[in-house]
């Protein structure tokens, strides 16, 4: 981790993305226990690369989340050789529909945040609006917007990401309703993309 303009997060550029460094996602790392309300835990996270399955990057943390008043996640790593060793502080919310929703606490600006991100050069781990980042589709014109969307469906489904190719078949355990939402969605995305693309190219 780190880099050029470690540090330096107010003077970001604002063409970095979400996508382009590592995330820690809250509600996943309760759902999947690595985080335990009511519990002190410690263990290590890791990063792969989704083309080839290759670890890119790795943390080891500890937390502690006895007192929800008090509780706080503490990130160990190393960033560009000097050692970084901190905690964010965490916080909860009561959903009207009940039970409790944990939150970090960003500690650049102290936001509320379900994530924190530190893009290449990041030395910490903070949220999007302390980094100033957006994401990709935030930068790509809508034709390849719509594009990306069709393909995101499609990669969900288990299929070929390739828009001329069948579309998938409805995966084992997935509801047909939601498989024919999802088709109709990527359908959308997949007319408009291509009325884009022969607007553009004439064809």
């Amino acid at each position: 981790m780190g880099g050029s303009g470690s540090g330096t997060w107010y003077r970001w550029d604002k063409k970095t993305v979400v996508e382009g460094g590592l995330t820690l996602n809250i509600f996943k790392l309760v759902r999947e226990e690595a985080l335990i309300p009511g519990k002190l835990v410690s263990g290590s996270l890791t990063w792969r690369s989704e083309r080839t399955g290759e670890k890119t990057a790795s943390i080891s943390y500890e937390a502690n989340m006895f007192d929800q008043n008090a509780a706080w996640v503490r990130l160990h790593y190393t960033s560009d050789g000097k050692p970084m060793n901190y905690k964010v502080r965490l916080t909860t919310t009561r959903p009207h529909y009940g039970g409790l929703r944990w939150w970090f606490i960003c500690p650049v600006n102290g936001s509320r945040v379900a994530k924190l991100h530190s893009p290449p050069g990041g030395d910490l781990f903070a949220s999007r609006t302390a980094y100033r980042l957006g994401y990709e589709s935030q930068q790509e014109s809508p034709m390849f917007r719509y594009l990306s969307q069709a393909q995101a469906i499609r990669h969900r489904l288990g299929g070929s990401t390739c828009i001329d190719d069948w579309f998938p078949e409805k995966p084992k355990g997935m509801h047909w309703k939601t498989y024919e939402k999802l088709r109709a969605k990527c359908e959308r995305y997949e007319r408009r993309c291509n009325a884009m693309a022969a607007q553009r190219f004439g064809f």
